[in-house]
């Protein structure tokens, strides 16, 4: 086991430390791309930048109590509960940019992943993903506990629509207020996109749970 407890580790030491640098190159607003900005303090309030700050830290975190327990195999279960909610955050996030923000921004894949952006929407979700997905096995998850990985989305979307829905005029709502575009097509659409996220966030909770489980 000594093996297992090494890589899943190192990979959250990594994450860490990645998460810390992507910090430092968010607030310097270093390669910053203007479509799927991640420069300065106000970028935390994106999802997408505070679920990986979440797993990051968390990882850190992770990686301290392995040491502590001898073996990743001795983690309290809580904490793999933890790890799994943030792992959904973060695999959330790399999915949504995969999958909608990047296909309806003017520029292909590669200019977007840059700056902060490497890091918070590709090489920490990834590591995240490798972590738990491989190396982070002991953990038992029930079904009813697969969707504890739904709490940081879902209370994410409260503020997001509570903030949007509250500036919108006319029926519409400025990207100011609604800067993933998710009202881009008016306000009687928002049910629609609210029950695809849910389902898109439904299905990595339980994806992760059973490549975990293999």
């Amino acid at each position: 086991m000594d093996a297992v407890f090494t890589i899943s580790a190192v990979l959250n030491i990594i994450a860490f430390i990645l998460t810390c640098v992507g910090i430092y190159i968010m607030l310097k607003g270093i390669d910053a791309d203007e479509h799927l900005a991640a420069d300065g303090i106000g970028s935390i309030k994106y999802f997408t930048v505070q679920s990986n700050l979440l797993y990051g830290f968390y990882a850190g975190v992770f990686a301290v109590f392995e040491f502590i327990y001898g073996s990743a195999d001795a983690v309290p279960q809580v904490l793999y509960l933890l790890k799994y909610v943030f792992t959904v955050g973060t695999t959330l996030t790399m999915m949504t940019v995969l999958c909608y923000l990047a296909p309806v921004v003017e520029k292909s894949y590669p200019p977007l992943f840059k700056g902060a952006n490497l890091y918070f929407h590709l090489l920490v979700p990834l590591l995240g993903l490798a972590a738990f997905c491989f190396f982070e096995k002991s953990a038992v998850i029930s079904v009813p506990q697969v969707f504890l990985g739904l709490i940081p989305f879902m209370l994410y979307g409260i503020y997001y629509a509570v903030n949007a829905l509250s500036h919108a005029e006319n029926g519409q709502v400025s990207i100011k207020y609604d800067w993933y575009a998710f009202l881009a097509k008016g306000i009687d659409k928002a049910a629609a996109a609210a029950v695809i996220m849910i389902a898109a966030a439904t299905a990595v909770c339980f994806g992760l749970w059973f490549i975990n489980m293999l």
